[in-house]
């Protein structure tokens, strides 16, 4: 089973997790996930064209998350590098072949604990963490519009950051269900979630985060896997994000909408994030390291490949 298949290339991620056993509680208790990422460039190589271009992601490392080991074997040579955002991936320029086999195979070991946000003081100018740098508008989130009306007329009834950030998050478990039927879900439009009023994830968070940066509230967006909190084997099906608001008096604080409406714990999943995951990327509208020759990256959690200068399917 994959747990994606882009237009051209295939893609696995199957996971082992070692900390699994008995009564293992997310919510209070460290996880140890091994994880193999598997990605197969053959349609690209066999495509007709030039050069190509990948870039694959790998996991983060911070307080809450160790990559404890890692291997990465390739037919071609590779790099490791980061973008601005501290998001790590590997880089290649694959050609024809050179041991038989197209596949790029990522092996980790990582570490990963409940997480209860990030201490003001860690914010530091000029890092990954400064809460200056998750501001401004974006693509796919305007500043402006329904979304942040109705912000604004939520931040006049709350007098401190800590409120307000509660109660966006509140309105949008009040006004959002989880659904993936139709069109338009899953690309975190704002636009398209305030007026639509579903979504995955994607279209929770970013509801979200127009509502707090709409008032002046740093706020993040957040990539990464689900494991199953009740398997201890198997591949993972698709990704998971969440988010993370700034109150300057508590720090970064986590919280994850989507699966507070799923499970209807409001409550557990805002300021908390159990160990049921890894991840992997942060940030919207991403420039990756080399730059891509294509417009910057929605988000970025599967592989992203261009071949002569163009983008390649997802």
């Amino acid at each position: 089973m994959t747990v994606s298949r882009p237009a051209t290339a295939l893609l696995a991620l199957i996971f082992n997790a070692t900390a699994f056993a008995g009564d293992f509680d997310p919510w209070t208790q460290t996880a140890q996930y091994e994880l193999e990422f598997r990605v197969d460039l053959a349609p690209l190589l066999a495509e007709p064209g030039g050069s190509l271009r990948v870039w694959i992601p790998t996991p983060a490392a911070d307080e809450h998350q160790k990559v404890l080991s890692k291997s990465i074997a390739a037919p071609w040579q590779y790099r490791e590098t980061q973008d601005r955002h501290g998001n790590h991936f590997v880089y290649l320029e694959p050609t024809a072949p050179q041991t038989g086999t197209s596949e790029v195979v990522l092996h980790f070991v990582v570490e990963r604990a409940p997480s209860h946000g990030v201490s003001a003081a860690a914010a530091k100018p000029n890092t990954p963490l400064d809460p200056q740098r998750y501001l401004g508008p974006l693509r796919h989130i305007p500043l402006d519009g329904p979304a942040a009306e109705i912000a604004r007329d939520i931040s006049r009834r709350h007098s401190t950051t800590s409120a307000r950030i509660r109660a966006f998050y509140d309105y949008v478990l009040e006004h959002m269900r989880y659904d993936k039927t139709g069109e338009g879900w899953g690309q975190g439009d704002v636009t398209w979630a305030c007026s639509a009023k579903y979504g995955n994830c994607t279209d929770f968070h970013s509801l979200f985060i127009c509502m707090a940066r709409s008032q002046q509230i740093p706020a993040c967006f957040v990539m990464g896997f689900p494991i199953p909190a009740d398997q201890t084997a198997g591949t993972v099906k698709g990704y998971h994000c969440w988010a993370e608001a700034f109150d300057a008096d508590r720090g970064w604080l986590p919280l994850d909408a989507s699966e507070a409406w799923k499970a209807k714990r409001p409550d557990a999943y805002f300021g908390h994030l159990p160990s049921d995951r890894v991840q992997f990327t942060i940030g919207r509208d991403l420039i990756l390291t080399p730059r891509q020759a294509g417009d910057p990256l929605n988000f970025f959690i599967y592989p992203y490949a261009e071949k002569d200068g163009k983008p390649v399917g997802k």
